[in-house]
């Protein structure tokens, strides 16, 4: 029985210790420019995403519906603009399940790193945290991010 008792905690400690090993979250720089590719339920867009002090704007270069359509988020309110149509309304009108809502949200998140844990796999650090109530990851290797996942819908990919 003791030889049982012992083999059974050697066996959770070894298991416990291949796990991924805690780390400090990888920041976010707080300006710069990202190519991303989308997909949000069988949906795929890319744009690129550009953050300057707290001002992100996204420019959408497919699909064709939303070539050359760019969303900017700046002083609580957000202004999409597409030709020569533009529309400007309070960020309190989106809707908060939107893809370019919980995208700028997690990022934000990332660049601050508050309510972020990190886990240390390899080379790459995985940042995770919880935005509008979905689970996200967010995945760097150094301070450049690879990929995230939203709420198991949405997927990102920084090019």
């Amino acid at each position: 029985m003791k030889k049982l008792l012992i083999a059974a905690v050697m066996t959770a400690c070894l298991l416990c210790s291949c796990r991924a090993a805690d780390t400090t979250p990888e920041k976010l720089a707080e300006s710069g420019v990202m190519q991303l590719e989308i997909s949000d339920n069988g949906r795929e867009y890319s744009a690129a995403l550009s953050r300057d002090k707290g001002v992100w704007e996204y420019e959408f270069s497919a699909p064709e519906s939303v070539k050359g359509m760019t969303v900017k988020s700046e002083n609580g309110s957000y202004t999409v603009t597409l030709e020569k149509l533009a529309f400007t309304e309070s960020c309190e009108k989106l809707s908060k399940t939107s893809p370019m809502v919980l995208i700028t949200k997690a990022l934000d998140m990332c660049v601050s790193g508050k309510g972020i844990t990190a886990k240390k796999q390899g080379s790459k650090t995985i940042d995770s945290g919880v935005v509008e109530g979905a689970d996200f990851t967010v995945t760097f290797e150094g301070d450049k991010p690879l990929s995230m996942e939203i709420g198991g819908e949405i997927a990102v990919s920084f090019k």
